[in-house]
Order: C-alpha cells, then structure tokens, then sequence
C-alpha cells in the first residue's frame, strides 16, 4: 500500500510543479525555438527535468525508508541531474560529460550499488560501470520525441515496483514507484504537442536512476539468466533503439555521437505514424518487454530460453525493418573503404547470413521445445545429454536443407506461399536426415521419434512466422499517405493494383475500396480493403470517401464493357482511368 502512496505523491508533485516550471521559463525566455533536426513546431518551455526531479525527491523524503542503498542511489541520481542541468544551461562537451557521469557511476559502485549476478566479483565492477553509464545515455538519446522517455520510464518504473512487490524489496518498491508517478505526472504536459521538455537534467536523472533500480532489482531470481531478465526486460526499448542507432550510424560514416532523425520513434513516423502513434506503440513495447521479464521468472530455465531465442530474433527483424527506413542524405553514405566493404559483404547487402544466424536460434529453439512437449515440460539429465548431443546435427541438416531448396534466396517483403512450400519441403528433408541420422548412428537408443515429429511442426511454425515479420511490420506500420482512390474489380487484376499502389512509393494513392458488380463479393476484405458496391454506387461511395479517381482493373472481359463506368465517372466529375493488361486476352488477328 505504501508503493501506491508513493506513486499518487509523486504523481501529484510533479503534476503541480511542472505548470510551475513551465510558466517560470517562459517568463525567463527558457524556451527552445523550432529547429530543422527538432519535432515541435513551436516555441517549447525547457528544463521540465527539475519537476521530476522534485517529485521524485519529495515522495522519497516523505515515505522512502532511507536505507544506505538507497541513499547512494539518491544521492547519486541527483549528481546525475546536476550534470544534466549544468548540460542543459552551459553545453558541456561530450568528452566532458562522459566522464561527469562515469565519475558518478564509479562514485556509486565504490559505496555498494553494484550488480552481484557473474560468477567472477571483480568482473561485476566493470560491468556495473557499462550498465550505469550505458543505460544513462540510452534514456538521454531516447529523449528524442514528445512524451516518449517519460512514458518509458513510467511504464519501466511501475514494472520495477511489481518486482520489489514480487521479491519481498521495499526499499526498491519506494524508489520505483516514486520515479514512475515522477514520471507520469510530467507526461501530461509533455505528451504530445509537448507543452514543455525534459532536457539532460531530466533523461539523464531517469536513465540512471532506472539503472540503479534495475540493479537492486537484479538479486531475486535463481539464475543469471534470469537475474539479467528484470533489467533488459523493462529497458529495452532504449537499448535496443541504441544498438540500431549505434549501428545505423556506424555503417553510414556518421560518429555514434552526432545527433539525428535516426532513432527508432524517427523511423516509424518516416514511414507514415504519427509522432504520437510510434510513441505509444514504443512505451507499449516498453511495458511488454517488462511483463515478459516477469512472467518468465515464473517458468523454469530451459523454457524461458525459448522464449527469449524467438524474442530475440523478433526484435533482430524488427530492426532490420527499421534499419531499411531511409532517414539519410546521399552525402552521409561515405564511408572508409574497409568498414564499406565488410558492411556491405557482409551484413548489408547479405541478408542471408542474418536468416541463417536467425535460423539457428529459431531451430535451436523448436528442437529445445519439441523435446519439452514430448515430455511435458521437464527434461531429465539423460534426457538433456541426448538433446544437448544431437542438436548439432539437427541444425547442420536444416540449414543444409533450407540452403539446397534455396529458402536463404527469397527477399523478406515478397513472402508467398510458393515460399512456404519450399520452406516446408526444407524441414522435412531435414527432418527425415535426422531420423535417419538416429537410427543409423545410435539406433534410437533413449530418443523419441514423437519428438522429432513435433519438431517438424514447431520448426516450421518459428521458421514460416519470422519469415513473414517483416511483411507483417511493414503492412500494420506503413502508413501511406496520398490521394484515395477506388478500384473496379475485386479480383485478381484488382488485387494486384491494390499491391503496386501500396508498395510503390512513387504513386501518391491510397485505396480505400473496391467496387465490383458480383453482389457476392460486397462485404469482402481484400488485403483489408472492403468491397463497397458496384459501379452504379460509384458516385455516392465518392463524395462519401473523398475521392477523386477510379481506377478500372479488370483482366476478363465485361459484359457491356466499361465505357458506362467512364459514364458515371464523367457525371460524377472523376477520372477513371484504366489498367490494361500486360498481354491482352485475346490477341488481335493479323494483318
């Protein structure tokens, strides 16, 4: 209950003190004016950071029990917000900052907040130090958008509270619950159109004090795998949006410090959201890697690292999916001709080698998670060794398999059930290799054929889903923007019209419907498109819809042909234009 109080204190705080901050800067002309490699749109009052800041110092003054952890956390939060206010007013250079934070981050492991999760105690100091700073400028970096690190750390710092619920750690609960209201009550005013911005005093006091959270919520699991779960799990929106940042700019000869419209909120609206569509649906992804961190404590090792290899490998497509968003000038492609050419060979312009590595996860995983089924859920050590012996052999002969039916050829955005099928042929030849893999070299002894059928299944299932994840990312996220437009004929000339003018980024249309005179298709979707009508509804479903244009794609020949639908077209002041044919049904005689 004292978690609770702890979130509606600073929550109320901060709700209160930033129209306080707001009205203080303008009056004092701290504002930010509209600027080319900036979102708002207008003047924007700046140091919203203080709000949180005494939000959070106030609920942790009032109900926080002030052990010595959290004392050093507080009192190294708030150097972290000194550097960040000094930042913010003076424009500290970036080596100068660097080491600012790193001298914290060190001052804060010497007094005791430090991870105990490796089996080697000296290597826990360095790694510490990585966690802090890493994590710190993961949170200032992903300050890039309205509303987004706000709704990051108020998603993290409530999952952060039901850990410390969890694992029985008030002194966390008070920490997490207090930056999360903290953070709330500033998000009000800072959703967008932002009415004010955090600044470096503000990102830099959330991401470190989210890190040092992370960190003394790190000790309650059984293993390291788990004990690292809690921490990636609630972060890992900035730190994947850091990993892509790090590589996008890399690969592009830009310094990993240069700033830009490069990050991952960035990309989404590039590809047609709205700013505050790619931060909801990023603070949601924030609020599910969390969840799944913690519904995994509850399951034993062995599935868990299922989960997280098909995780991981979600989150490796997302990126590639993101990564292919255009978000440079042709001047900043220069690069120096060893790092072009070892991007280039191998990763860029080399998907395959990023499915294969995908691959073996997924496989891995399936194989893992066959063997679980057929054994409902627990594997003895016999049964582990057997597993462990033969899962070499299983992947050597489903990546052999997927490379012969020339799987690792196909382009990701194009996935068509031709490719399913080879897909499919590709996993049962390995699969029958490994049957006879076992009963040749060790005459089926301890294994279950059961197994090996079920990994079939599993695997095709990993495999085909992934496969189809950058279609599915690029069909829900790309919103195309342009004038909307309808299209005579529900079939298969219509439907790959409808194909061109979505993935064609050069045709400025969008559909919105289809019109067919089959009374049977009416109602149908289409790609999600409806059926709306017929041609006799054609100028009703216009005004209606805002459309200006009729595009007539029909392969087979219509009864009556189309010159009446050019007629309502006329009448009802649209172009009509019509699709012909790449080779025409019925060829003219000749001559």
């Amino acid at each position: 209950m004292k978690l609770l109080y702890a979130f509606i204190l600073a929550l109320t705080a901060a709700g209160l003190l930033t129209p306080v901050v707001i009205a203080l800067a303008r009056r004092l002309g701290w504002v930010v004016a509209p600027r080319q490699d900036r979102w708002h749109r207008r003047p924007t009052a700046i140091y919203g950071g203080a709000a949180i800041y005494l939000a959070f110092v106030i609920s942790w003054l009032l109900l926080g029990d002030r052990d010595s952890q959290s004392l050093v956390l507080v009192g190294c939060a708030s150097a972290m917000f000194t550097i960040g206010l000094i930042d913010d007013i003076f424009e500290l250079k970036p080596q100068v900052k660097f080491l600012a934070q790193l001298l914290v981050a060190t001052v804060a492991v010497a007094l005791g907040l430090s991870f105990t999760l490796l089996p080697w105690p000296w290597l826990n100091v360095p790694f510490t130090l990585l966690w802090l700073v890493g994590v710190t400028n993961a949170v200032n970096i992903l300050d890039n958008m309205d509303g987004l690190s706000s709704g990051v750390a108020l998603s993290a710092g409530s999952i952060l509270a039901l850990v410390a619920v969890m694992h029985g750690a008030p002194e966390l609960g008070l920490l997490a619950a207090g930056l999360a209201g903290a953070a709330g009550g500033f998000l009000i005013y800072n959703f967008n159109p932002a009415k004010i911005f955090m600044g470096d005093c503000g990102s830099l006091f959330l991401g470190f004090t989210l890190a040092g959270c992370t960190i003394l919520g790190a000790g309650g699991a059984s293993n390291l795998v788990l004990s690292l779960l809690i921490p990636v799990g609630v972060l890992v929106v900035p730190l994947f949006d850091t990993a892509l940042v790090s590589f996008q700019r890399t690969s592009h000869g830009r310094s990993i410090a240069q700033g830009g419209r490069d990050h991952s909120s960035h990309r989404l609206v590039f590809l047609g959201l709205s700013e505050r569509k790619a931060v909801l649906i990023l603070i949601a992804v924030s609020l599910a890697g969390g969840l799944v961190a913690l519904w995994l404590q509850y399951l034993s090792p062995l599935v868990a690292a299922v989960v997280i290899a098909v995780a991981v490998v979600v989150f490796l497509f997302f990126g590639v999916f993101l990564g292919g968003v255009k978000v440079y000038g042709p001047q900043e492609r220069a690069r120096p001709r060893w790092r072009s050419l070892l991007l280039d060979t191998v990763v860029l312009h080399k998907k395959q080698l990023v499915q294969i590595l995908a691959d073996l996860m997924l496989l891995s995983a399936a194989y893992t998670a066959a063997w679980l089924l057929r054994f409902e859920g627990h594997l003895g050590p016999g049964q582990m060794h057997l597993l462990t012996k033969s899962l070499p052999w299983v992947l050597s002969a489903k990546i052999v398999c997927l490379w012969l039916f020339g799987v690792y050829r196909g382009e990701w955005r194009y996935v068509s059930v031709h490719a399913m099928i080879q897909l499919a042929k590709a996993v049962l030849l390995g699969s029958l290799l490994v049957v006879l893999g076992i009963l040749i070299f060790y005459r089926a002894q301890g294994y279950s054929l059961a197994a090996v059928i079920i990994d079939f299944f599993v695997s095709f299932l990993f495999l085909a889903g992934c496969r189809f994840l950058v279609r599915v990312f690029t069909e829900s996220m790309v919103q195309k923007k342009g004038t909307p437009v309808l299209i005579m004929g529900a079939g298969d000339g219509g439907e790959l019209l409808l194909r061109e003018l979505r993935n064609n980024p050069a045709l400025p249309f969008v559909p919105v419907g289809f019109l067919d005179d089959d009374p049977a298709k009416r109602g149908l979707l289409i790609h999600g498109i409806p059926v709306l009508g017929t041609r006799h509804d054609i100028a009703g479903l216009a005004r209606k819809m805002g459309v200006a244009r009729v595009f007539i794609s029909i392969l087979a020949p219509v009864e009556g042909g189309m010159e009446e639908v050019f007629t309502i077209c006329r009448r009802a002041g649209l172009e009509c234009v019509r699709i012909q044919p790449i080779v025409e049904q019925e060829l003219a005689p000749p001559q």
